[in-house]
């Protein structure tokens, strides 16, 4: 590994990275070990918020650091999270001496990690130095699967997962796929998602209204594509074209996964819509392309629909909960296995389309402007099914908190 151009790549941080937080920072723990939580970008801080919200909702007051590996993670952990941590750092990449660095410099209490993150070094140190370690939130994609249950990787895999105090998963199914490889079936529990938990706190319909008077034109309905990746913004510029041409006065924004690209997803569509930047916003648009990280959420609260990105490109799909929370319905492409159970459940229920390409898509938004009412009923079932599946944040620091007292 070149350190050299790892710092180059990494301008933030690279210190953290190598181990090595400062010790003026570390002071603000006033010596107090701390529970540390890592969430490697913005899904896994939005995973990871909402535990920590119960720890502090049960009475919790010691320390709480969060580490993030992206730049766009740590944003979005000190938006979501702000007055819950005590402080956020970047993870240590994870090489021996980094790690034991780091972990030498913090002292925490417990590590917790969101989802899908396995650092072998860091899992192994852990247990040597008998600090509880936990997955939360976890899951095992098909993907992951894959590679994980071959003849070969099984052992590996169980070992890794075994290193774990207890494992919190999001579903049976990743319980069962955990078994199947020899992981000790008494360390793994099912609490749910803890991202409907950060869904439901995060709701703010007095932000939703002020949206609607920004763009002032209620009289205009708005459809969303969200988190889309590169060539996606080709089946959504399809599927707006044909709900064009029978409801003209329908409006589309698009929210690429990653900001940045913003300006090349803008001139695909500014050569046949007028189209502009949410960063640049003025009154009269078709096509808005958000150039900022942090608005989405409240921008599908105002979506009469919204196709969920990363699912007509072999991506596993962004989070459909999103969308649904509002009670809109969501429409996505074939390739939704980071948020299958979801799926299962949104389809069996009407939330959700799960379609081929974009000419699909814009039959399917067609079909939804076309419909009467206001989407009471469904709105009903989305409620329905956030009230049953809420809970599992405070249900695994439950569990955390009766490890480390």
């Amino acid at each position: 590994m070149s350190w050299p151009r790892l710092k180059k790549k990494y301008t933030e941080g690279y210190d953290e990275r190598k181990g090595n937080p400062s010790k003026e920072k570390l002071a603000s723990l006033g010596g107090i070990s701390p529970v540390w939580f890592h969430a490697v970008s913005v899904g896994e801080v939005q995973a990871a918020v909402p535990i920590i919200k119960a720890a502090r909702d049960a009475g919790y007051t010691e320390p709480i650091i969060i580490s993030t590996t992206t730049e766009t993670g740590k944003a979005m952990a000190l938006r979501l999270g702000e007055g819950l941590f005590d402080l956020h750092i970047y993870y240590p990449w994870d090489k021996t001496c980094f790690v034991k660095s780091a972990l030498d410099a913090v002292k925490p209490k417990c590590f917790i990690t969101m989802e899908t993150e396995l650092w072998p070094n860091m899992l192994w140190i852990l247990k040597e130095r008998n600090i509880p370690s936990f997955i939360a939130n976890g899951r095992i994609s098909d993907r992951t699967w894959l590679r994980l249950s071959g003849k070969i990787t099984r052992p590996i895999g169980a070992a890794i997962y075994g290193l774990f105090t207890e494992l919190f998963m999001r579903e049976e199914r990743d319980r069962q796929r955990l078994i199947s490889i020899g992981v000790n079936q008494d360390k793994i529990c099912v609490p749910g998602d803890t991202k409907i938990d950060a869904l439901l706190g995060r709701r703010d319909y007095r932000a939703v209204h002020e949206w609607k008077e920004k763009f002032a034109c209620p009289s205009r309905p708005i459809f969303m594509a969200g988190s889309t990746h590169p060539g996606e913004e080709d089946e959504v510029l399809k599927a707006y074209s044909i709900l064009r041409a029978s409801v003209a006065s329908a409006r589309l924004i698009v929210a690429p996964r990653h900001p940045e690209r913003a300006d090349a997803v803008a001139a695909l569509f500014s050569g046949k819509y007028k189209t502009m930047k949410i960063t640049a916003l003025k009154a009269d648009w078709d096509v808005l392309i958000v150039d900022k990280i942090g608005v989405l959420f409240e921008l599908y609260g105002l979506s009469k629909a919204a196709f969920v990105g990363g699912s007509f490109v072999d991506k596993g799909g962004q989070n459909i909960l999103e969308p649904a929370s509002w009670g809109v319905p969501v429409q996505y492409g074939p390739h939704m296995e980071d948020f299958a159970a979801a799926s299962r459940e949104f389809l069996a229920l009407n939330i959700a389309s799960q379609l081929a390409d974009g000419a699909a898509l814009g039959a399917k938004w067609r079909t939804i402007a076309d419909e009467k009412g206001d989407g009471e009923a469904l709105k009903k079932q989305c409620e329905s099914y956030f009230s049953k599946a809420a809970g599992a944040s405070s249900q695994i620091w439950a569990k955390i908190s009766s490890q480390i007292d």
